[in-house]
């Protein structure tokens, strides 16, 4: 049986008669006039939840959304039609629906779960719970009109959430907290959705319907238009509807492109390609994200290939201004801002979204994007400041009819720079940005207009022309030795074995600890790397110390030798480095000249990286092996210093295997450089027997 069942509901208003009106003749006129106007919020409206369904309704402003909640809440009654609702109903319509000002943030928590059903031993049970997911404790004893508006929907929906109801109501009030709170919220909706309660949730945040929900409901003028999958409902909504509310919906070809409000969605052959968040853009200012869909937006100028946009901030004296034309199968996107007044900005950021069906990234940014673990409430760096990157690809998996993603950037600052991310769970998708985090020093933006970035998204390519252009800009920074590959990019070394990538998350790196601090590869500054004869090589310029890494790779009997290189540009002193492969976890034991093991399963409680061996001896190699899988040896017997060997489990996030060859100061704490080029590692990946 159904939770919920509405059959042909309507609902009509009569227009409110305020004082105002009453004092003009014609408001006069219409008091005693006989005909009554009328104002038809919904018509006709039919459809069933069942127990444990996520149901998002989504619509333009005025559609009736926010009314069809008001009905499903009992707060008003439908005009024609039946309701019905069963079991213990939770809702949040309204920022601060149920609170007594004059009562206090405990009392109101009471009261409101009394509202709601909840008896007092329930709600004590749960009380520091309700407060704790608040996160306004210090608070909870001051009277509520005290409260700013973002306490007031934490409190609000804190209490909601913690009713363990069967039907749980939701409207776009939760936009009012801030960004850590929604996700919070996101979080929790999502474990409401897998414990099997009934939800439904009104937002004009399309990738959370999409993600949230089972089933989407559209709604138009009070009408229900569709009510399919969420993402054949958004895609309607976008291509469709958007028409009527100012949404511009432009394109050449098979590609075409929907401008909505500060986001844009790509689709191609009439199949969205871009995941629901599309492409969009965020600035920072005095630690405050200001995203693009929250400006107020005006499209300046349209045809049926292009589109001009203005977007102006209420909360901040800029204005985004967008430029946006399809040619040749391909979307240019140029992005500049205009400000009021000198204004301080200190990230600047365009994003890309695309579904988590995309596997694999290319060119000068490459890898393989891990998967998005469930429960995760964080982004996940991939790939990070590539400054000289200007073209990435976005390969989809085998199993989807995705095309490849081709994505090139024309910056107009250095600054500007890409970097891979996997969203959080509830998102899940991924994330490409183009984004410049700017010194004290750069920013302040003058009065006037500012460019940033130019950024083309060709989506053209079939699969095998996007594995030929792959496999070329490959080859230029690959070496073989027999059917093992290493590929050089970016502060990090991918190992394969035929089509077997072997390495995983973060690869082939080195590690140098100055001052206490850790100086990982991938997140210095690295050219392209560049093939000489044999070798293949690259350079990567601190920006934190005074040195340079170069690395070297080339093949050598059984794999490859690898050399490691630190140029002080300063004389410098080390407390530690290393030398790390982070492996595939099917590997599952380790050894050493001295010690084996096995590598344990990834306990999601770990966060830090747990060395596993206990002999910290100075010995040649460290081995991995693996039950079908190539054996793996880090062998730093060439090197000139003595290391030592060690296996690791990372945290539960990256979950991938490490073997490591660190070098340690001695006593007195410290490795001295001198100014100049020093040989810091020389040894051999095995890949085999």
């Amino acid at each position: 049986m159904a939770l919920i069942e509405v059959e042909n509901v309507s609902k009509v208003y009569r227009p409110q008669r305020g004082s105002r009106v009453l004092l003009s003749r014609e408001g006069l006129k219409s008091l005693f006039a006989r005909g009554h106007e009328t104002v038809t919020a919904l018509q006709d409206i039919s459809f069933e939840v069942d127990r444990g369904e996520a149901v998002g309704i989504i619509g333009s402003n005025g559609s009736g959304k926010s009314t069809l909640l008001k009905l499903l809440a009992g707060v008003t009654v439908p005009t024609t039609g039946r309701i019905t609702v069963r079991g213990r109903v939770a809702s949040l319509l309204e920022l601060g629906a149920g609170f007594h000002p004059l009562l206090t943030g405990r009392e109101n928590i009471y009261l409101n779960a009394r509202i709601i059903g909840m008896d007092r031993a329930h709600t004590d049970s749960v009380f520091n719970q309700i407060v704790e997911f608040s996160g306004i404790g210090e608070f909870i004893d001051n009277p509520v009109n005290t409260y700013s508006s973002g306490m007031f929907v934490r409190l609000g929906f804190a209490v909601a959430v913690h009713a363990d109801p069967d039907v749980f109501l939701i409207d776009e009030v939760l936009a009012v907290g801030d960004e850590e709170f929604q996700r919070r919220c996101r979080t929790r909706i999502g474990e409401l959705k897998e414990q099997a309660k009934t939800i439904v949730f009104v937002s004009h945040d399309l990738n959370i319907v999409n993600m949230l929900c089972n089933r989407g409901i559209l709604l138009s003028k009070g009408r229900m238009v569709s009510r399919k999958t969420p993402r054949e409902t958004i895609e309607y909504y976008l291509r469709q509807v958007g028409r009527d509310t100012g949404i511009h919906r432009f394109g050449a070809g098979d590609l075409e492109a929907v401008f909505c409000h500060g986001r844009i969605s790509l689709f191609k052959g009439e199949t969205e390609t871009t995941a629901p968040a599309g492409l969009n853009m965020q600035v920072q200012s005095m630690g405050q994200a200001h995203p693009s869909p929250l400006a107020e937006w005006e499209v300046t100028d349209h045809g049926p290939d292009r589109c001009q946009a203005r977007g102006r901030y209420s909360r901040l004296p800029v204005t985004l201004l967008w430029d946006m034309r399809v040619a040749d199968a391909k979307l240019r996107w140029r992005a500049a801002i205009e400000c009021d007044q000198e204004t301080t900005l200190d990230v600047v950021s365009g994003y890309s979204f695309w579904p988590a069906a995309y596997t694999q990234f290319h060119a000068d940014l490459s890898g393989s994007f891990p998967d998005i673990v469930s429960g995760s409430r964080n982004w996940t760096s991939i790939i990070q400041n590539a400054p000289t990157c200007r073209e990435t690809i976005a390969m989809p998996d085998v199993s989807t009819t995705l095309p490849p993603a081709v994505v090139r950037i024309e910056p107009a600052n250095e600054r500007f720079t890409l970097q891979w991310w996997n969203t959080d769970y509830m998102l899940g998708c991924r994330a490409l940005e183009v984004g410049a985090y700017l010194p004290r020093s750069e920013a302040a933006f003058a009065k006037g207009r500012h460019e940033l970035f130019t950024l083309e998204f060709d989506l053209s390519l079939a699969r095998a022309d996007g594995l030929a252009r792959v496999e070329a800009r490959e080859a230029e920074r690959s070496v073989t030795s027999g059917q093992a590959s290493a590929l050089m990019h970016m502060g990090m070394i991918r190992i394969s074995q035929g089509p077997r990538l072997l390495t995983s998350s973060v690869h082939l790196h080195t590690q140098f600890k100055i001052a206490n601090l850790w100086n990982m590869s991938p997140y210095i500054q690295w050219g392209a790397a560049q093939r000489q004869g044999r070798c293949v090589c690259a350079t990567g310029d601190s920006t934190r110390y005074p040195f340079r890494q170069h690395w070297e790779m080339e093949p050598a009997a059984g794999g490859f030798e690898f050399r490691v290189w630190l140029e002080a540009l300063e004389d410098i002193e080390v407390q530690e480095y290393n030398v790390s492969i982070g492996l595939d976890p099917a590997y599952d034991r380790w050894e050493t000249p001295v010690e084996q093991g096995v590598f344990p399963e990834f306990d999601m409680r770990q966060t830090n990286w747990r060395h596993l061996n206990h002999d910290y001896s100075h010995v040649p190699y460290a081995r991995a092996l693996g039950n079908g899988l190539p054996t793996i040896t880090l062998d730093a017997a060439a090197s000139d210093r003595p290391f030592q060997m060690t296996a690791i489990n990372t945290g539960y996030h990256q979950r991938t295997r490490v073997l490591q060859a660190m070098y340690v100061a001695g006593a007195d704490g410290c490795l001295s450089f001198s100014k100049g080029r020093h040989l810091c590692f020389r040894g051999h990946i095995r890949v085999g027997a």
